[in-house]
């Protein structure tokens, strides 16, 4: 691997920001320190654009080594293999222009760039997979449980998105489950709706019930419930995908500890032996996993 090769700029693109780095491909790990540059999505595309532009020159200044790569994490719909946002939630200024060209030639002064793109829950996948809690597993499934369920399904190191082991897009937010779909069952709407009916009380997400477990029976019996909910969801994607590796991020995850137990019970009456693992980088995930896409 050369020098150029061995280091990449991962990118993580949010509703308020871009944070950037530069990644050592052959350790896994950020180089010096993340920029980041606040920026609304509701912007117009030439704020937008000059935002993220003052970011990646600033980060490839402060760099000191020649990095040509870049790989961005975007929420969609976004066409990936072209590099062109199909957004129009978020960032609709920018809706259908070429990222990646557009960049390019804002920063003539770095010539030769390459940019790849990857789904922001693709890209944590990625990350995770890659360089962080599952690196030693060839098959795993990312779920991040949050505000919403973003899924990742990786087979050595490789994001896969169409066959019959995985749902449409590696995507499960919008799959039935029970009498809703996905992102209603496993996001912190759920948990505060949850709440809600047990108790008649109020709660922001999961981490206001965490704080109650010790001594509330209602945040005991939440987390008992979604341990065995999630298995019984997951448990049919596990067989089809054949993994045997679950990596939870997001939110609601920095609760697993209270439903492991539960979890692993339901995964046993379904004679699995899964190896569920909480998120190790966090919020650099995205970023190591869009940097993974040059490995």
């Amino acid at each position: 691997m050369s020098t150029e090769q061995k280091y990449a700029v991962g990118v993580d693109i949010g509703g308020s920001h871009i944070t950037s780095a530069v990644i050592d491909l052959e350790l896994g790990q950020i180089v010096g320190h993340p920029v980041t540059t606040d920026v609304d999505h509701t912007s117009p595309a030439e704020v937008i654009f000059s935002a993220w532009t003052k970011n990646l020159r600033l980060l490839m200044n402060e760099a000191g080594m020649p990095v040509k790569q870049i790989g961005m994490a975007f929420p969609g719909p976004f066409d990936y293999d072209k590099g062109i946002s199909y957004m129009e939630h978020k960032f609709a200024s920018i809706y259908g222009i070429n990222v990646g060209v557009t960049l390019a030639a804002r920063l003539l002064d770095f010539p030769g760039l390459e940019f790849k793109f990857v789904n922001d829950a693709g890209a944590f996948a990625l990350g995770e997979s890659s360089f962080g809690a599952a690196k030693d597993d060839s098959r795993v499934i990312v779920l991040t449980l949050g505000t919403g369920v973003g899924s990742g399904f990786v087979a050595n190191h490789t994001i896969v998105r169409s066959g019959d082991s995985v749902p449409p897009g590696g995507e499960v937010w919008n799959l039935p489950f029970r009498d809703g779909i996905v992102d209603e069952a496993f996001s912190t709407r759920w948990v505060v709706g949850r709440y809600q009916e047990l108790t008649g009380k109020q709660v922001q997400g999961a981490k206001d019930v965490a704080m109650r477990f010790e001594f509330d029976e209602a945040a005991k019996q939440l987390f008992t419930e979604f341990g065995y909910r999630l298995a019984e969801f997951t448990t049919p994607w596990l067989n089809k995908f054949d993994s045997r590796t679950l990596v939870l991020g997001g939110n609601i995850s920095r609760s697993l500890p209270l439903f492991m137990q539960p979890l692993q019970r339901a995964y046993g009456q379904a004679g699995l032996t899964v190896s569920v693992k909480g998120s190790v980088l966090l919020d650099k995930a995205a970023m190591l996993g869009a940097a993974s896409l040059f490995l």
